[in-house]
């Protein structure tokens, strides 16, 4: 999550008045990958700029998370978007003769430690003799339609041509491209398998031929596998990325491995490569992985988990990153500050918030009383100079309340036994809806309040993590409720950091309408309830009704659209007839 917020964010220069100190600012940090020529340095023309959008003097300072990257900051000159500001450029640098062909991913870091919004962050990443893999094997169960694919990215130039060629056991392999133009920044490939109707347990053999593109290393034939198999199949994540501290305890979390496959997976062992400081054990079943910073610098450490199974493509490999940081004050990420319901920002005034970064909190501390307070197990969260009422708080993740009555950018940080952390900022807007959803679904956290009691709006198929809960489709006419954050003002007004009361009811002074649609064609639904749920702190509710017009549809989107343009995010319920 935590990249893509600050790539996203980064690219928005957004309006202030005036701040007391430099604001960090950066443009064009939307890199793209880089190919390189094995035995070869990167180019030298890859950059982008920081500026100040705040008070003083910016001082930028850059450094890389890997010996390969080198970056290296230059003198102010004109911005390249705009010659009446003044840019720091910053030239990424790759000091790459000796890696072997891989992918190589890496982060520039952007610091001022008297600047707002900093350190920020961008990611690298180098495609050592290209991103063109020199195989491709699948694993996929007996069933008619089952699939997996892999993405391929080639570089700027001539579309290149993708194309599957000699199968045996039918066309179970295709190839896709997109951003196909002339002369593209960047062209993705998407190689998929598929099982065809009627296909037996085996090894089925293909291959895609690639050509013309203006890497040459890219341009050769790619063995592709498709093995269908009737046991077990791993998956698991494709990264696990960690942060520990230097001279800290161990950290240690455990790896999710799924079947996708039939029969039943037995996990039998799990070993690591990369370093001491890397291990893994079993227990009942489960992978747990540790990352013991004892005996290691401050930097950025790779290794790989291998998890031992019955599955047909054992041992599954999964990369480890782990960034050791230097014990420091809490530091909250640029672009960390977000709506707890749908993850975005800006945030809404009153709004549940999650603040995200590293050594936040010295362990993990919920409230247990309200008014909710506003310091946990010795941690603060400061907005405006002004102390917020706390939730929760970690090491890794704080959520708070936002303060009512707050509008426009806003300054964030977090205090820690007395140690005063970096500030960053975050837009307040007067809606900054967000509708709440279960973990590792597209489901959204509503009740159906006429049948089942009270059930979950979910589609007939159960969803395994969530196969104990009762579930009850939505029908015509029924009566929902949809938990959200962040839905505006409420009258009669409610302190931040108390629950709201139940007679009278707090209500949204701005009624938002409903939308089981997607885009602009609806249908639309006023809502019969939009306010504070009686008894908690933050937490808003949306009473409706589904309209008549609706058929079946297990993933049924649902939004939240309000008078000024703003909508809320999309979640999805079951509606049957």
């Amino acid at each position: 999550m935590t990249s893509k917020l600050l790539l996203c964010v980064s690219a928005i220069l957004l309006p202030v008045a005036v701040w007391a100190a430099p604001m960090l600012r950066l443009r064009g940090a939307e890199l793209r990958p880089i190919w390189i020529q094995q035995g070869t340095n990167g180019p030298t023309n890859v950059s982008f700029e920081a500026l100040n959008e705040g008070d003083g003097t910016l001082n930028p300072q850059a450094r890389g998370s890997h010996a390969w990257l080198t970056p290296a900051v230059d003198a102010a000159r004109p911005c390249s978007f705009d010659a009446s500001k003044s840019c720091r450029p910053v030239r990424v640098l790759f000091a790459s003769t000796t890696l072997a062909a891989g992918a190589y991913s890496g982060v520039i870091t952007v610091s001022d430690p008297n600047a707002i919004d900093a350190p920020q962050r961008v990611r690298v990443t180098a495609y050592v003799n290209g991103n063109v893999p020199s195989r491709l094997d699948f694993y996929l169960p007996p069933d008619a339609g089952a699939n997996d694919a892999a993405a391929v990215q080639t570089p700027s130039g001539p579309p290149p041509a993708l194309r599957a060629t000699t199968q045996t056991g039918g066309p179970w392999l295709a190839v896709s491209s997109s951003g196909m133009g002339s002369f593209q920044f960047l062209y993705t490939h998407r190689i998929q398998a598929t099982v065809q109707s009627g296909m037996a347990a085996g090894d089925y053999n293909g291959a895609v031929a690639v050509s013309g593109s203006s890497f040459a290393p890219d341009n050769k034939n790619v063995p592709v596998t498709l093995h269908v198999t009737a046991g077990p199949i791993a998956r698991s994540l494709s990264q696990v990325r960690l942060g520990v501290v230097a001279g800290a305890a161990a950290l240690e979390q455990g790896l999710p491995v799924a079947n996708g496959g039939r029969g039943t997976l037995t996990i039998s062992g799990a070993t690591t490569a990369g370093g001491a400081w890397l291990t893994a054990s079993l227990a009942d079943g489960a992978v747990r992985i540790k990352a013991d910073p004892a005996t290691l610098a401050a930097g950025f450490y790779n290794g790989t988990v291998s998890v031992a199974s019955n599955a047909a493509n054992n041992p599954l490999v999964v990369p480890v990153e782990v960034e050791v940081q230097v014990a420091s004050a809490p530091l909250a990420e640029f672009g960390g500050v977000v709506d707890a319901a749908s993850f975005d920002s800006p945030v809404g005034a009153g709004a549940l918030v999650s603040l995200f970064g590293s050594q936040l909190a010295t362990g993990v501390a919920q409230a247990a009383a309200i008014p909710l307070p506003t310091a946990l197990s010795s941690t603060s969260v400061f907005v405006n100079n002004t102390a917020a009422p706390l939730i929760f708080v970690s090491p890794g993740q704080i959520n708070f309340q936002m303060p009512f009555g707050l509008g426009g950018l806003v300054e964030v940080r977090v205090e820690r036994q007395g140690q005063r952390g970096n500030t960053v900022s975050t837009g307040v807007a007067r809606h900054g809806a967000g509708l709440y959803g279960f973990s590792g679904t597209t489901y959204g956290i509503a009740v159906n309040a006429s049948r089942g009691d009270g059930a979950v709006v979910f589609a007939v198929p159960n969803i395994p993590a969530f196969a104990a809960l009762p579930k009850a489709a939505a029908r015509p006419g029924d009566v929902l409720v949809v938990y959200g954050s962040g839905f505006g003002a409420v009258s009669p007004a409610v302190a931040t950091g108390a629950a709201a009361g139940a007679d009278p009811v707090s209500r949204v002074t701005e009624t938002p309408r409903v939308s089981f649609g997607r885009g602009a064609f609806g249908p639309f639904v006023e809502p019969l309830f939009a306010g504070l749920t009686p008894g908690f702190v933050g937490l808003f509710q949306l009473n409706v009704e589904v309209p008549a017009g609706l058929g079946t549809n297990p993933r049924t989107p649902v939004r939240l659209d309000f008078p000024d343009g703003s909508s809320s995010n999309t979640v999805e319920i079951a509606v049957e007839r």
